[in-house]
């Protein structure tokens, strides 16, 4: 069997960090697989796949047209038994490739494209976006062999809002290597009465981190003793947040920290993760955060009710009410064996739902199924 992963970039996001993570399962278990990028990342996962020897190739830069003819001559001359694409840009191209060169095409669905949300975002445009929505519509019928979806939100996200056929989508959750075994295995924090709360997201609408800086306002104000840190590249908001930091005078308890690719060892030295993400297709760095046995508070939405679990492991609140992030977070702050109960289901709830070579294996048949 030979694979050919398609992919708009090896960076640093949860879908580019989980085809790594398949990469190493595939090369474990002598599957040929190879990968083609639309796109050169210096930040994120790439170097690192690189230095594993593994054979990535990039598409030239060009229009529409000419990177699905580059993709169509790649699979024929490859002669590849599987073709799986991951994101939007990749696998809108690797479906107009099917009117060139014949391929089983397996698709990813990694996000809910077309959720109210995204609409919401004013740095979207509405009517760009409407487009694709048409476009995805009329192509996923022909340029399609079968999908992966991973979770049943993002599923039915697509059978309802784009119309394809749920028979054709199989879910199978991402899966992320264990960072502790056992939570005894947690590194012992210093005393201290300052609460370490991490969380992990690029600076972008989505993911919702203006919200839990209004946040952090309330409870340094409620006089609860505190760091947040945001680990993340810059993107579309990093002025806003920054303003809203330097406007609200938070720079001692609100830190941008920028990216960093040791996020396991910085888990591994908080009290609390916090997602505020307005919109997800799953949430990757919540499934590390439950690796690393932390107490979770997370937007209360469709995708993240199956990947936590409410009242056992994690607070969930609405982003767009902040005094319901301020009860999530500082029930939290307020009570260490909350934290600790939380945690320790944390890495249960992981150990039962998203260790990696369970979720891997079952990528694995699923590709052996469709060739």
């Amino acid at each position: 069997m030979k694979i050919l992963i398609i992919i708009d970039s090896l960076g640093s996001g949860g879908a580019e960090r989980s085809t790594e993570v398949m990469a190493d399962y595939l090369f474990e278990n002598n599957v040929n697989f190879e990968i083609l990028c639309l796109d050169h990342r210096e930040i994120g996962v790439q170097q690192k796949m690189q230095n594993k020897g593994y054979n990535i190739k990039f598409l030239k830069n060009g229009s529409f047209l000419s990177q699905t003819s580059q993709i169509a001559k790649i699979i024929t001359s490859g002669n590849f038994d599987l073709v799986h694409s991951i994101l939007f840009r990749s696998n809108i191209r690797t479906r107009f490739a099917k009117l060139k060169t014949k391929f089983v095409h397996l698709e990813s669905l990694v996000n809910t494209t077309y959720s109210k949300e995204r609409f919401s975002d004013a740095k979207v445009n509405q009517t760009v976006l409407k487009f694709y929505k048409k476009l995805d519509t009329y192509s996923s019928k022909w340029g399609v062999d079968h999908f992966h979806s991973i979770t049943n939100a993002v599923k039915s996200h697509y059978v309802e809002k784009v119309g394809y056929d749920s028979e054709k989508i199989t879910i199978i959750p991402r899966g992320r290597k264990p960072i502790l075994d056992d939570y005894e295995d947690r590194p012992v924090r210093p005393n201290s009465e300052v609460v370490q709360i991490i969380n992990v997201g690029r600076h972008e609408f989505q993911k919702g981190q203006i919200f839990l800086l209004k946040a952090a306002k309330k409870l340094k104000d409620h006089g609860l003793s505190f760091i947040i840190r945001i680990y993340g590249r810059d993107g579309s908001v990093t002025s806003e947040l920054k303003n809203y930091i330097k406007e609200n005078s938070l720079e001692e308890v609100v830190l941008l920290m920028g990216y960093h690719n040791n996020i396991p060892e910085l888990l591994l030295n908080s009290d609390i993760f916090v997602f505020p993400s307005l919109y997800e297709g799953l949430g990757g760095a919540l499934i590390e955060a439950q690796s690393a046995g932390l107490p979770i508070a997370c937007n209360d939405i469709p995708v993240f009710q199956e990947v936590v679990r409410k009242n056992k492991n994690a607070n969930l609140f609405n982003s767009r009410d902040t005094e319901t992030i301020v009860d999530a977070i500082g029930e939290l702050i307020e009570n260490a064996e909350l934290r600790k109960s939380y945690g320790i289901k944390s890495l249960l709830h992981y150990n039962e739902k998203f260790q990696e070579e369970a979720n891997n294996k079952k990528m694995l048949d699923l590709y052996k199924r469709l060739v």
